[in-house]
C-alpha cells in the first residue's frame, strides 16, 4: 500500500515515475533495477517466457530492493490473476484493453465477490504469509493494486470513453507500437500523433494516470510530460544486456 501510496504522491507532484521492461527470469535483474534507483518494474508475462516462479520472485527483488514491481499479464484469465494478486504486486497491466467490457471484466479480476468482483480468497504473500491480518488485508485489497489498462489499437481508442468510465481502472498506459501498427492496418488518413495526443487529453482531462513507453532522452521525456504523461517505461532487460556486452567486446575487437 505504501509503495503505491509513493508512486500516487510523485505523480501528483508532477515528477514522472520511471520504470524498466524485465523479460529474462533471473530476479537479480529486478534487485538491480531497485538498486539503480527505479520507481517501479514492469515485469512482463504477456511477451517474456515467465511462469509463476519467476514472477514471484520478480515482485519479491523489485520489492525488496525497494521498487515497486508491476505484472504485465498475457490476458484476463482469472486463475492466473488470482494467483499473481496473491504474490502481492503493485500493479497488474492489462494489455488489449479495447472495450468497455474488457475492462470492467480486468476490475472484476481483481477484486473479491463482495466488492462487485470475481477473486477467490487465498492470499498468501500479500498477506505475508498470514502474518498479516487476512480480514484487513481483503478490506483493503481492492486499493493495494493499480489497475492499469493499456490501450495500444483503434478499436480501443474508438471505445475510449467506455472505458475511462470503468470504477477501478486506475490508469491508461498507450502502447504506440501496436497502435501504429493498427493505424497502419486501416490504410487512411489517421495520424498516430494525433491519436497519441487525444489519448493523453482524455485521459488527464477524466482524472485517471497515464503512462507510456519513451526512449531514453530527456527531450523524449520531457514530450510526453508536456502531453501529461505521469509514468514513464523505458529500457528492456534483454537488450540492454545485449548492448552493454556488445559494447564492451568493441572495445578491444582488433586485439
Amino acid at each position: 500500500m505504501e509503495r503505491v501510496k509513493r508512486l500516487k504522491e510523485k505523480m501528483e507532484s508532477g515528477k514522472l515515475v520511471k520504470g524498466f521492461f524485465l523479460t529474462m527470469a533471473d530476479p537479480v535483474v529486478s534487485e538491480i533495477a531497485g538498486f539503480a534507483g527505479y520507481d517501479y518494474v514492469w515485469i512482463d508475462a504477456e511477451h517474456g517466457p515467465l511462469g509463476r516462479q519467476e514472477i514471484l520472485h520478480h515482485i519479491m527483488a523489485a520489492q525488496g530492493s525497494g521498487c515497486a514491481a508491476f505484472v504485465r499479464v498475457p490476458g484476463i484469465d482469472r486463475t492466473m490473476l488470482k494467483a499473481i494478486l496473491d504474490m502481492g504486486p503493485d500493479g497488474i497491466i492489462f494489455p488489449f484493453t479495447n472495450s468497455g467490457e474488457i475492462a470492467k471484466e480486468a476490475v472484476r479480476a481483481c477484486s473479491y465477490p463482495d466488492f462487485g468482483g470475481v477473486r477467490g480468497q487465498g492470499p498468501i504473500r500479500a498477506i505475508r504469509y498470514g502474518l498479516a491480518d487476512e480480514g484487513k488485508y481483503i478490506e483493503g485489497a481492492y486499493e493495494k493494486v493499480l489497475k492499469i489498462a493499456q490501450i495500444e489499437t483503434m478499436e480501443g481508442y474508438e471505445n475510449l470513453d467506455e472505458i475511462l468510465e470503468v470504477d477501478g481502472i486506475d490508469s491508461l498506459f498507450i502502447g504506440a507500437a501496436d497502435l501504429s501498427r493498427s493505424i497502419r492496418a486501416r490504410n487512411d488518413e489517421t495520424d498516430l500523433n494525433t491519436v497519441y495526443e487525444d489519448i493523453c487529453r482524455r485521459v488527464r482531462r477524466k482524472g485517471r494516470y497515464l503512462g507510456a513507453a519513451i526512449g531514453a532522452t530527456k527531450q523524449e521525456a520531457q514530450r510526453v510530460k508536456d502531453l501529461g504523461v505521469q509514468w514513464v517505461v523505458f529500457g528492456q532487460d534483454a537488450r540492454a544486456l545485449a548492448d552493454a556486452l556488445k559494447s564492451n567486446l568493441d572495445e578491444i575487437k582488433d586485439y
